[in-house]
């Protein structure tokens, strides 16, 4: 069990957890955790996402936006890029004002965010639907190179 703020978070025995406050930035607070690229992660971090959103006080709103962007970025990473990755990195941090959010995994492939996938498309619409929700409060999202992978990053107001 890990604890943050005194109230505990659910670790499940596949992830690694570091909570990290840097020393620069009083009142900024850092999760991460690490999963291997299984379909079993993908709902463990949500719950893990949800619980520490509602410890740091984050809007309704942008937890369901989070809790979708996460459900789809993992998602994701273990469908595209397990056969190229032995890991699956997620990265919740909280400034005070924003909320980042952050997938990253070893796939070279570097996805367009917010370009609609065609009407008669059968996969393609989850980037696009992630980028219209973070839009629609306000945030942003964008795809950073990361050595041979990549991170996607979310932000977005800590209150809708």
């Amino acid at each position: 069990m890990h604890t943050i703020s005194e109230q505990p978070v659910r670790v499940p025995p596949a992830a690694q957890v570091r909570e990290e406050r840097p020393v620069c930035a009083p009142g900024h607070r850092l999760v991460r955790w690490v999963f291997p690229p299984a379909a079993a992660a993908v709902p463990e971090v949500r719950h893990l996402l949800r619980d520490v959103l509602r410890v740091w006080r984050v809007g309704p709103d942008v937890i369901d936006t989070l809790l979708l962007a996460v459900s789809e970025l993992v998602s994701n990473a273990v469908t595209h890029a397990a056969p190229v990755t032995r890991r699956v990195r997620v990265a919740v941090g909280l400034d005070g004002v924003r909320v980042r959010l952050e997938v990253s995994d070893d796939h070279p492939f570097r996805p367009q965010v917010l370009v609609e996938a065609g009407e008669d498309a059968e996969s393609g619409r989850g980037l696009f639907i992630i980028g219209r929700a973070v839009a629609d409060a306000d945030g942003d999202m964008c795809v950073l190179p990361l050595g041979l992978g990549k991170t996607i990053r979310v932000r977005v107001p800590a209150v809708a």
